[in-house]
């Protein structure tokens, strides 16, 4: 029978007075069900509070793993050359041995059989979808706005404080620096540097876990409060809430400058679509959804957990998993009550992005790995191996969203577009590549409304002149009417609702333009008038 052993963890480290200190544990191995970061509270406990702060569980969290699976192998090591010398001298109990097997086997079984019933995101999911289309529907958007209000506070109030604090530090390091070689030294001022770092991060850091506890406990109240009201409602029929129509989520923002049409695209069978251009800011597709009275949240609910889901296509210049900071800071002033909050879907998808380039996989990160809700993916723990989570231009990752004013999915587009001055392109180019992967993605996961840009742009420059825009506006739109058509052969939903999305900054004469240019290359669908010749 396998024992167990104890092994001593020490952790050497220099405290913020660069003093040398050590911090120890005793571990038990075989390592099996423990929780690294547990262990790695204990530790800190152990240390001065300070240390925390300057990111000490970092370091400390590497060498701790790096510790557990070295003696972990060697425990295993060490039992199996037990096990071959015991062979040997065939002082082996069989009968032990095959009950031993058999008790692992139940418990390996029970252990990843597969649930009976539904899980509790499952359940959670069910409860939600049927109080949204109910007489329900109101409190859970009057607890979501009050939920989202304390959020919005506590922001506001650590951006104040914040500011309040680099103003204070800003105004004594000017003093310092103007007392330079008089009564101050260069060390001096390096001092001050590092104590208004330390004291601005501590600020943060406490503000930040405020932050994540309210959410935290916003979350499982608003969950646990869910079903709640679904099994009171078991007793009464519930009252059905009109659907409405869908396309009014984009009316209670309205853009500066807007024309809709409606089109029949498709080489035998004709489909309808709603083509929509207009000029508004991308950020205002993203907005916090109880931010603004008039977004009420209603829409966003009604489509949640339906077939007609709302997507935008958000450009970055980064080929790093990073999101436009607007939209984070969008996405963080209320709680995900449906998915991981924004920062942790990015940090899951920077993982996931990790493994594939350290891997030798062929798969491109914009073909499922890039989902906000993937798997949580797997950093190596050699600093030699983790290697940053690389992107190409045409690449996306998706982030899920429940709390966006216009959102439900953003495709974050990488394109070096928005950095680079105005060129000319092709309909080979990795972006458009990308628009196409994005509207078959879309296709698939029953995203019916999408919103891309038109120009490849969300700011107009001085240098983007209006033949070019013209030019650039007319490729956009012919391939986005091919991949139109194309997907009547990829299966899935049916995109009901393309928005052409012009700069918010753009002049109405282009503006005008290039609406004008939508009937032509879309071939809009005009009503015949019938002429009754008998009269």
């Amino acid at each position: 029978m396998e024992s167990s052993r104890v092994v001593q963890f020490v952790y050497n480290y220099k405290d913020y007075a660069s003093k040398d200190c050590q911090a120890k544990l005793d571990i038990k191995f075989p390592f099996e069900d423990g929780s690294l970061e547990e262990l790695v509270t204990q530790l800190l406990a152990q240390m001065h509070p300070m240390m925390r702060y300057l990111d000490e569980n970092i370091n400390l969290e590497r060498e701790l793993q790096t510790f557990i699976e070295r003696e972990h192998q060697k425990f295993h090591d060490d039992y199996a050359e037990r096990l071959i010398n015991q062979a040997a001298n065939e002082e082996l109990d069989l009968e032990a041995i095959v009950r031993h097997t058999e008790r692992l086997y139940k418990d390996e079984l029970l252990q990843f059989a597969d649930r009976i019933g539904p899980s509790d995101e499952d359940i959670f999911a069910q409860s939600f979808h049927r109080l949204v289309h109910s007489s329900s529907l109101e409190d859970i958007l009057k607890r979501e706005r009050n939920y989202a209000k304390i959020i919005a506070d506590m922001t506001e109030h650590m951006d104040a404080e914040v500011e309040t604090l680099n103003n204070s530090q800003q105004q004594e390091m000017d003093s310092q620096i103007n007392q330079l070689d008089i009564t101050t030294t260069s060390e001096d001022i390096n001092n001050l540097l590092a104590q208004q770092y330390t004291t601005q991060n501590f600020m943060r850091k406490r503000y930040e876990s405020e932050l994540e506890a309210m959410i935290g406990h916003q979350k499982n109240e608003y969950r646990d409060w869910i079903t709640s009201q679904v099994s009171q409602m078991f007793q009464v029929s519930p009252v059905s809430t009109p659907l409405g129509n869908r396309s009014s989520m984009f009316v209670s923002q309205q853009p500066s400058m807007e024309e809709s049409f409606t089109i029949h695209l498709g080489s035998q069978l004709k489909h309808m679509h709603n083509i929509r251009i207009l000029s508004a800011n991308v950020t205002d597709l993203c907005s916090p959804l109880h931010a603004d009275e008039n977004l009420n949240g209603l829409n966003m609910a009604l489509g949640l957990y339906s077939s007609s889901l709302c997507g935008v296509v958000v450009l970055t210049p980064s080929i790093q998993a990073q999101a436009n900071k607007s939209i984070i800071k969008n996405a963080n002033r209320s709680t995900e009550f449906h998915f991981d909050q924004m920062d942790v879907q990015l940090e899951k998808i920077e993982k996931q992005i990790r493994a594939l380039n350290t891997s030798d996989t062929s798969s491109t990160p914009s073909q499922g790995s890039g989902t906000g809700n993937g798997g949580d993916g797997s950093a190596t723990s050699s600093p030699a191996k983790q290697s940053v989570a690389r992107l190409k231009t045409g690449d996306f990752f998706i982030t899920k969203h429940s709390n966006l004013s216009q959102s439900h999915v953003i495709f974050h587009l990488i394109s070096d577009e928005p950095i680079n001055s105005p060129s000319e392109i092709n309909s080979r180019h990795p972006v458009i590549l990308g628009l196409r992967n994005i509207l078959k993605t879309a296709s698939r996961h029953d995203i019916t409304t999408l919103t891309i840009p038109a120009l490849l742009r969300h700011e107009m420059s001085e240098d983007m002149t209006v033949q070019w825009c013209i030019r650039r506006a007319e490729l956009v739109f012919k391939c986005a009417k091919g991949f139109m058509i194309e997907s009547a052969s990829w299966g899935g939903a049916e995109l009901s609702t393309l928005q052409l999305l012009l700069p918010h900054d753009i002049s109405e004469e282009l503006f005008t333009t290039l609406a004008g240019m939508v009937p032509n290359v879309f071939r809009v669908a005009n009503p015949k008038i019938l002429v009754d010749n008998n009269k």
